[in-house]
């Protein structure tokens, strides 16, 4: 693992090198709820934030990784609240298209913090970590201030439960700060 680790480090070590870096803070609304057949289920609003580093390999091209805290759900049939909250790691490959505007894509992994239904622990029902596609787009504004959207789908079954399948479906809604470094490109 270690021989892994330092053979990658070692062939990204010049791109990363020649590459612009930008650190920022995000946060905003989730409103989250449940790809599943077992239940009806309606979404819930809640939020997410956290940190991101922007690294810039060209005009045009860039990558995001992220490191947020987010609370995801639904709103169950019978009433009770089905509640997970995550550490969240996007890594987003990022296309700008024009100044102004990018498009990104790239895959999330959540790594579950607690998982409530009804007010009762099931943390140990539901899988462990997650995997998700992200797409979004956003907008660049001066001073290293941006704001985008992005839409997360499951595509893990959260459930344990061989007879129920549960898949994530978020649509976020944020604003960002490029605090450090490079303000082109930024989140």
């Amino acid at each position: 693992m270690k021989t892994l680790l330092l053979t990658i480090a070692l062939l990204t070590a010049p791109f990363i090198l020649s590459a612009q870096l930008g650190l920022g803070i995000k946060a905003g609304a989730n409103f989250a709820n449940l790809n599943t057949d077992s239940y009806n289920t309606s979404s819930i609003t809640s939020f997410h934030v956290g940190l991101y580093a922007n690294i810039n390999f060209s005009e045009s091209w860039s990558v995001t990784p992220e490191v947020l805290w987010t609370d995801q759900g639904a709103e169950l049939d019978n009433g009770d609240k089905f509640e997970t909250d995550y550490i969240a790691v996007p890594l987003m490959l990022r296309w700008r298209i024009i100044d102004l505007i990018s498009i990104e894509a790239g895959p999330q992994f959540n790594f579950l913090t607690k998982a409530e239904s009804g007010g009762v622990d099931i943390k140990d029902d539901i899988t462990d970590p997650s995997y998700n596609a992200a797409f979004g787009a956003l907008i660049h504004l001066p001073l290293g201030l941006n704001g985008g959207v992005r839409y997360i789908v499951g595509l893990t079954d959260l459930s344990k439960d061989e007879d129920v399948e549960l898949k994530d479906q978020t649509f976020q809604v944020y604003i960002g700060w490029t605090i450090l470094g490079a303000k082109k490109g930024s989140n």
